[in-house]
């Protein structure tokens, strides 16, 4: 038997029913030899006793039997066929032979004249013989039918059930055969069905004509290819959103380069050179951001969590911006408290950045920026809560939840941004099981955002090794 049969759905059902009927079939096979024989011997044991029987009862009480062995009356039919395989003896005394049947041995066919059934050889063969005697056990009738007829009756009977129970057996497994193959069919229809599809076709399967046992699996599957149908899209409008934010950026800087060529003073040289630095930089910000989101979006990154002290990462990600800070004549205030928190440093390091990086760019000449940890108690539990605050313009209400979707700008930012700092926030913050709360900034204006971290397992524990953000 091969394996792949054995491995084949339909080859385990089949084997498992040709056992079964192959069992049922020796079982009633068993069952029918045993009946049949008994059956069979009991009703020539039956035959023998009422012909015996007769006999003995049709001889008149009294009568005075004397042996006569004339020749047998003829029948006015010859062609009537002798039965030379039951014969019969009537015995007085156990010595005198009365009457018997023309092919019926002389001597007694149970010597013993024991009434009752046996099994004797007489002249060698061997017969099935029944004896009975009247009440005074002077008259003996003994009766007597071939071994071989009755054998071979049983025989006749046992070959004729045998067939019909096999016949029986085999059409039941046909059916059998034919259920199963049509119960499996639209499993092979949905092979076909999916084997013959376009590529990138991720159109759910029918599950109309599937069994009722194999319709949470496709519905299953079904569920997955929406998934992926869902994941394709979405990089589809990522790649094209790329493409388009990617543009923009990459026109300015052959533009800027232009202008420097061209310009005939030193200063317009420079002053290009400078322009066509901070669209450098500004690309360079976008393109880490789409790498991160990429990554993000794929799936494939596990993040290492481990015991980081937050009010350390915000300080090492606030020097970064230090520089920046001064150029662009903005303030950063810090306001830290020890927060130890389960983290990926590396992810948590992109998290502060693109909110720092938003809060500067958003933020007025001379305005400040305010970086706070600490702990803070939300729906009954404590979280560890970071906090990025600004007194700058501030976002519209109505678009605080729409910000966190990827390359949405908030109306009136006058295109500074890509729209792609904040999804990326969010994304992390998901990740760390984190949530995110938006309200009003410094002195009731600008726009703070705000991220809640659960606490780590063993509570506000001290952080044996501070880590710093890659």
């Amino acid at each position: 038997m091969s394996c792949r049969f054995v491995r084949s759905l339909k080859g385990r059902v089949l084997l498992v029913l040709g056992i079964t009927l192959t069992l049922c079939w020796a079982g009633a096979l068993a069952v029918l030899l045993v009946y049949t024989v008994r059956g069979q011997s009991s009703l020539w044991d039956s035959k023998l006793q009422a012909i015996g029987t007769k006999i003995l009862m049709a001889i008149p009480s009294g009568a005075t039997l004397k042996p006569s062995f004339g020749q047998s009356l003829k029948l006015r039919d010859e062609t009537i066929p002798r039965d030379v395989n039951l014969t019969f003896q009537v015995w007085t005394e156990r010595k005198n032979l009365i009457v018997r049947a023309p092919d019926s041995p002389r001597v007694p066919l149970l010597p013993s004249f024991i009434d009752g059934f046996t099994s004797a050889t007489v002249n060698g063969e061997r017969w099935r013989i029944f004896s009975v005697s009247d009440s005074t056990g002077e008259v003996s009738v003994q009766v007597a039918m071939r071994h071989s007829v009755i054998d071979q009756e049983i025989s006749h009977k046992i070959f004729a059930m045998l067939a019909f129970t096999t016949l029986l057996l085999t059409v039941a497994g046909l059916l059998m055969w034919f259920a199963v193959g049509k119960s499996l069919r639209p499993l092979t229809t949905l092979e076909a069905a999916v084997r013959s599809r376009r590529k990138f076709d991720l159109t759910p399967l029918p599950v109309a004509q599937l069994p009722t046992e194999i319709r949470p699996l496709v519905e299953s599957f079904n569920h997955l290819l929406d998934q992926l149908d869902q994941a394709m899209q979405g990089e589809r409008r990522f790649i094209g959103d790329a493409a388009h934010e990617l543009r923009t950026p990459l026109s300015a800087l052959q533009a800027q380069a232009q202008v420097a060529l061209r310009a005939t003073t030193l200063e317009g040289k420079d002053a290009a050179l400078v322009k066509l630095l901070a669209v450098a930089e500004r690309s360079t910000r976008l393109s880490d951001q789409l790498l991160d989101l990429a990554r993000m979006d794929a799936g494939v990154h596990v993040p290492q969590k481990s015991l980081a002290d937050l009010s350390e990462l915000i300080l090492h990600v606030s020097q970064e911006f230090d520089m920046q800070a001064q150029q662009q004549r903005r303030a950063i205030i810090l306001a830290l408290t020890p927060c130890p928190i389960e983290c990926d440093v590396d992810e948590i390091g992109i998290l502060l950045r693109n909110l720092l990086d938003n809060a500067l760019r958003y933020t007025s000449e001379g305005g400040r920026v305010k970086l706070s940890c600490g702990y803070r108690s939300d729906d009954g539990r404590e979280r560890v809560c970071l906090e990025v605050a600004d007194d700058g313009p501030g976002v519209p209400e109505s678009e605080h939840e729409a910000i966190f979707r990827r390359f949405h700008r908030a109306a009136g930012n006058g295109g500074r941004g890509s729209g792609i700092g904040l999804s990326l926030v969010a994304g992390i913050a998901q990740l760390h099981e984190a949530a995110i709360a938006t309200g009003t900034g410094l002195d009731g204006k600008g726009f703070s955002v705000r991220v809640l971290f659960p606490l780590p397992a063993g509570g506000a524990a001290q952080v044996a090794q501070p880590a710093q953000p890659g």
